[in-house]
């Protein structure tokens, strides 16, 4: 699979609580494949996937905790081998990830796979049948990250929710990028190419810090750290996982004979 690595700055980034609509600008560049288009006076970035490259973007700024949404229109074609991801990555050998990834589909019910790496271990997909079409509008992808809770949020609806368990790893150690990529997961159509993405400037409001700065990210002071899913949200959320759950890998005995660990994290 091949990216393009693109920055993104948000407003008022010289604070160190950074709160504000993204924008993409000209502050972006190139490390391989397809470059970025910038368009609508720096509102939105369009990926482009083809038959030689995907191509994605990675922040500038590095990030300990916080709420990060991004609006993302899904490529419009009927293969099923494009796949568009919106995700926080740590840099270490060892790597925490949270991820969002759009399935091509011929049609609905569209699917949407979420992943998690804990310390480099991943294969933790939960997947859902979207109750809308990704790619006829742009739709809300969020990840709540303090330092006690992760929560996955698709148009302001929780769909996963991993909480901080004393006996087992919770990422909370590492610093982490936001990115996101449109790719060739398995078979596309050539003759539907080019396939674009399109990512629309949002809200972000997060703790920016160095690489190695985690520790001043974990305050209360951050309105995120503070969240508790509402009552309403609680409500959405057993909802959504009712009726929209598609496979979820903690009741996958065939790959998973012993329940993992951390199935017992999930609220």
């Amino acid at each position: 699979m091949v990216m393009v690595v693109v920055a993104v700055v948000a407003a008022a980034q010289g604070q160190e609580e950074t709160t504000g609509f993204v924008t993409w600008g000209n502050n972006y560049y190139q490390t391989w494949g397809h470059q970025a288009l910038v368009i609508n006076k720096t509102s939105e970035l369009q990926l482009t996937l083809d038959k030689n490259s995907g191509s994605g973007f990675e922040s500038q700024l590095i990030y300990g905790s916080g709420y990060f949404n991004v609006r993302i229109k899904a490529p419009q074609t009927t293969s099923t081998g494009d796949i568009t991801s919106f995700y926080l990555i740590s840099r270490s050998s060892r790597h925490d990830e949270l991820c969002f990834q759009i399935l091509g589909k011929n049609g609905p019910p569209y699917l949407l796979n979420t992943n998690m790496y804990l310390y480099g271990e991943g294969g933790k997909d939960q997947r859902f049948r979207l109750w809308f079409d990704p790619t006829k509008d742009y739709h809300s992808y969020s990840f709540l990250w303090n330092p006690n809770q992760l929560v996955f949020y698709v148009d302001d609806t929780p769909i996963r929710v991993y909480s901080k368990n004393p006996d087992v790893y919770y990422p909370s150690v590492q610093t982490m990028f936001l990115m996101g990529s449109v790719q060739n997961g398995s078979i596309i159509d050539p003759k539907q190419m080019p396939y674009i993405a399109k990512f629309q400037a949002s809200k972000i409001e997060g703790c920016k810090t160095e690489f190695m700065g985690i520790d001043k990210c974990t305050d209360p002071k951050f309105w995120w750290n503070r969240k508790q899913l509402s009552s309403k949200e609680k409500t959405l959320y057993l909802n959504a996982r009712k009726t929209y759950l598609d496979y979820d890998y903690c009741s996958d005995r065939q790959r998973y004979p012993k329940v993992p660990q951390e199935c017992g994290s999930y609220t």
